[in-house]
């Protein structure tokens, strides 16, 4: 007999990066999830603040620092994790800038800048979904 599991799905808290330029949002493809693209950023560790976890996060997968600061809270999202099953994301966007160039580091296999036209097949559902269409109705992105 197959028995349905009526738990609440499990909830992964995010940090992520909003950073523009020419009316387009940084995102990364990284080497977990190499078919789509998703925002910079990662799991708050135990502890940790928003902040420390953006600059952490930034440093690991971009090679840059925030520049102090810069970081501004944008909005939360809530939605499917991508590729996971009954599990959710809690993504709580910041806008910041960095210091130096990004470039892509063992964590990350390309940085790209999408705007509300990009193909939706190469973005994750939560960004397609929620994070692009909030950002283009707030006008961060064309």
């Amino acid at each position: 007999m197959l028995k349905l599991d009526d738990s609440p799905p499990r909830i992964i808290h995010k940090v992520a990066l909003a950073h523009f330029k020419d009316g387009k949002i940084m995102v990364v493809r990284d080497n977990k999830n190499v078919e789509v693209f998703i925002l910079p950023g990662g799991k708050i560790e135990e502890g940790e603040t928003d902040i420390e976890c953006l600059k952490r996060e930034v440093q690991e997968e971009l090679s840059v620092d925030v520049k102090p600061g810069s970081e501004k809270f944008l909005h939360a999202f809530i939605g499917p994790a991508h590729g996971k099953e009954g599990v959710k994301l809690d993504i709580r966007l910041y806008q910041a800038d960095f210091i130096g160039e990004p470039a892509p580091t063992q964590e990350i296999v390309e940085i790209d800048y999408f705007d509300s036209s990009t193909d939706e097949r190469k973005i994750s559902e939560i960004g397609r979904t929620q994070i692009l269409p909030w950002l283009k109705k707030h006008g961060y992105i064309n």
